[in-house]
């Protein structure tokens, strides 16, 4: 029932806001919990659940052919012996009888001057029933409900997510590429979450169980994801891939470049890389036996005990003088005076905060590159084509700046990388000159001083 509990909790609440009579603009915002009548067991809700599987299954089996009142009862009783064939029919009833669903038809590219118009739909039923015979098929919304709530969100599933990436590159299917690594990434990010949660919440036992028994098959699938991603950005630097991506540029009008399917495929490298530490980290504190606590502590619970069974005088006197502000007349409290009184216990081991995510460093190293190239590529391509660049004179245009802000590292990188601005280009060294340059700040650049070059052709290639 696990899945389908992972489907219900993501619509609860959204239905909680379509059943609302809540006025518009009405200054009352409190929202309470939303009761709910029933018999608070989950009887009826599991009873659904089982006949949506059972239907799902007999639906393959039967090419989407009717299936019987007494073969759902029987499949039931395996699991409810007392299920009265009057508690399946009021279950089916209630499936079968659409609701409806009004909702505001937002079109694509509809800008919000533009009033949406209010539409609903009644295509909610799960279940198809026969008025003569009362038998029972899953509706197309059924069908859908239930691989929604089968769909696994697991690193252990998402290597042939990454296949799939590779393989839409290889067709030329570009612009399947950023939804593919972001499912990608919402499954890291997921493992990514339960780790933290067990690092906070060691009383998981279950979960750690799991993540013993599974570790080599974590790493694994990491490692096949890893390996997937590189390939898929090795692709991309190919000539023909590259030529293969303008011709779909084209065609389908994209204002696309090559670096944000890089980016994609870069935010799932460097994911996995931090995840792949964090698992790591994470297992050697389970076996060393070092993980400890770090969740809130319950100051409410605490209160009450302490008002329930106060502490020993000498402690309270201990608490009052090193906690308490000092050479006041009036006793009030004050968030200050607390400061840096209470400190979140970690592992021995580790010296610094948990982070789990990187991106928004990532993020703005993607966005200057891109910034550098947009700026500077056309310039220097326009120079290339009529004598080399050396590194020196680039300095000395100033095309290590841009409006006042430093681009040095995304300059130095064209000649790390210079397949980045063009794939016929190479870099030498001037065997002449050497390089010490001091910029205004400060900065002194010493060392070989390489040039930029386009590529030239041999003799064989000419004849």
């Amino acid at each position: 029932m696990t899945p389908w509990t992972n489907l219900l909790i993501t619509t609860v609440r959204l239905l909680d806001l379509h059943d609302s009579n809540h006025e518009q603009r009405s200054p009352h915002v409190r929202v309470a919990q939303q009761p709910r009548p029933g018999l608070k067991n989950g009887y009826w809700l599991d009873l659904a659940c089982l006949l949506l599987d059972y239907l799902l299954e007999e639906d393959f089996l039967t090419n989407g052919g009717f299936i019987s009142h007494s073969c759902c009862l029987g499949f039931v009783r395996e699991y409810y012996p007392n299920c009265s064939s009057d508690d399946l029919q009021f279950v089916v009833n209630t499936l079968a009888t659409p609701s409806e669903l009004i909702y505001i038809n937002r079109q694509p590219g509809q800008s919000h001057e533009q009033q949406a118009p209010i539409a609903s739909t009644k295509r909610t039923s799960l279940i198809e029933k026969q008025a003569q015979t009362g038998h029972v098929r899953l509706t197309s919304s059924g069908r859908q409900a239930v691989n929604l709530a089968g769909q696994v969100e697991d690193v252990l599933y998402s290597e042939y997510d990454a296949a799939k990436a590779l393989t839409a590159i290889t067709r030329g299917d570009y612009g399947r590429v950023p939804d593919i690594c972001n499912s990608i990434l919402l499954a890291i990010r997921g493992l990514t979450q339960e780790i933290r949660q067990i690092r906070e919440n060691p009383t998981r036992e279950s979960k750690l169980l799991a993540f013993q028994e599974n570790q080599r098959h974590y790493h694994n699938a990491l490692n096949s994801i890893q390996r997937t991603i590189l390939d898929c950005r090795t692709q991309l630097l190919r000539p023909e891939q590259q030529h293969s991506f303008e011709q779909w540029q084209q065609q389908n009008h994209q204002e696309w470049d090559l670096l944000m399917l890089t980016q994609s495929l870069n935010r799932v490298v460097n994911a996995i890389e931090n995840l792949s530490r964090r698992l790591t980290e994470l297992l050697t504190d389970i076996a060393d036996g070092r993980i400890r606590s770090m969740g809130v502590i319950d100051f409410s619970q605490l209160a009450q005990d302490i008002a329930l069974k106060p502490p020993v005088q000498a402690l309270t006197d201990t608490v009052a003088e090193r906690c308490m502000p000092f050479y006041i007349e009036t006793m009030f409290p004050s968030p200050n005076d607390f400061t840096s009184n209470l400190l979140d216990q970690r592992s021995e081991r580790s010296e610094e905060a948990l982070v789990f995510d990187s991106t928004d460093n990532e993020h703005y190293q993607d966005t200057a590159l891109h910034t550098f190239l947009q700026h500077r590529s056309e310039s220097i391509c326009q120079h290339l084509q009529q004598q080399p660049l050396t590194l020196s004179e680039a300095l000395d245009k100033g095309w290590h700046q841009i409006e006042g802000e430093d681009f040095l590292p995304q300059l130095l990188n064209m000649y790390v990388d210079p397949e980045q601005l063009q794939a016929d280009l190479v870099v030498a060294l001037d065997p002449n000159h050497s390089l010490e340059i001091t910029l205004p700040d400060g900065r002194v650049l010493k060392g070989d001083n390489p040039i930029l070059m386009l590529r030239q052709p041999h003799a064989q290639d000419d004849q």
